[in-house]
């Protein structure tokens, strides 16, 4: 608990290290959250992502670099939490808010191979060269 509230004032401080240690923590912890629901088998694409981010986190706190350390955390943390939803709900958000649309989205692959199966009109000049 005193190592928390001392990270808290360390990051409420502008500390660089203080911070970027407290969202390396964060990103750990969400990390966990997403194995726990085996995000590693579920959720491959965000799992993936999120475990590069947090190497790369940790990576650059050890080299002192606060700052990327802090930038690389927290893409880790939302990579994480990603991969925790697509893990315990099956989808991610964006497939859940299309199923929730249902047909008020229009089917771009399908309008493309209607498209294709069409046969080209390439005019009266292309048609007149072709039988002579």
């Amino acid at each position: 608990m005193r190592s928390l509230l001392l990270l808290c004032a360390l990051s409420l401080a502008g500390c660089a290290a203080g911070r970027s240690t407290y969202y390396l923590w964060t990103a750990e912890r969400e990390y966990r959250v997403a194995l726990d629901l085996q995000a590693e088998e579920r959720a491959v694409y965000e799992h993936t992502m999120a475990h590069e981010y947090l190497l790369k986190a940790r990576e650059e706190h050890n080299y002192s670099d606060y700052k990327g350390a802090e930038k690389m955390a927290r893409a880790s943390a939302q990579w994480s939490s990603k991969a925790a939803a697509v893990a315990e709900y099956g989808a991610t958000e964006r497939d859940l808010i299309l199923q929730e649309m249902g047909d008020q989205v229009p089917d771009a692959a399908g309008t493309v191979e209607q498209e294709y199966e069409k046969p080209l009109d390439l005019g009266p000049d292309v048609e007149e060269e072709e039988e002579e």
